[in-house]
């Protein structure tokens, strides 16, 4: 959602009732007034993930409102110590699946932190 677009629970959950169950919805709300507990709510109803956004602005935190996770790990640069931290926190987490997805820009570090996060997460 585009930063500038405030909290409207009634349009969420009206587009939410239009999603088929069987196709896997993940919502990245940019305004501050989505992030509250009757949006959580919304999204657990409908199986939706709600994306965790770690930025150079703002650090990701992880709300589990589907049974699988979607991460945005947007800072333009992340240590092995912090990744090592975001695979442990995904491993946490009691979902079926994970997509995660490092910044992509044209110094091609994504990749490395992509590669580096498969090595140190734990396996199920």
């Amino acid at each position: 959602m585009p930063p500038n677009f405030k909290k409207d629970i009634e349009r969420l959950g009206a587009f939410l009732e239009t999603l088929p169950e069987d196709v896997p919805a993940a919502f990245e709300f940019r305004h501050a007034t989505w992030f509250d507990d009757e949006v959580y709510d919304a999204l657990r109803a409908h199986g939706a993930a709600l994306v965790t956004a770690d930025t150079n602005d703002k650090d990701g935190e992880i709300v589990s409102t589907a049974p699988w996770g979607y991460l945005r790990l947007r800072k333009d640069s992340y240590s092995d110590k912090e990744i090592t931290a975001w695979a442990k926190h995904v491993a946490h987490e009691k979902w079926d699946d994970a997509f995660v997805f490092f910044k992509h820009e044209d110094a091609g570090g994504g990749p490395r932190m992509a590669k580096k996060f498969l090595q140190v997460a734990p396996s199920s």
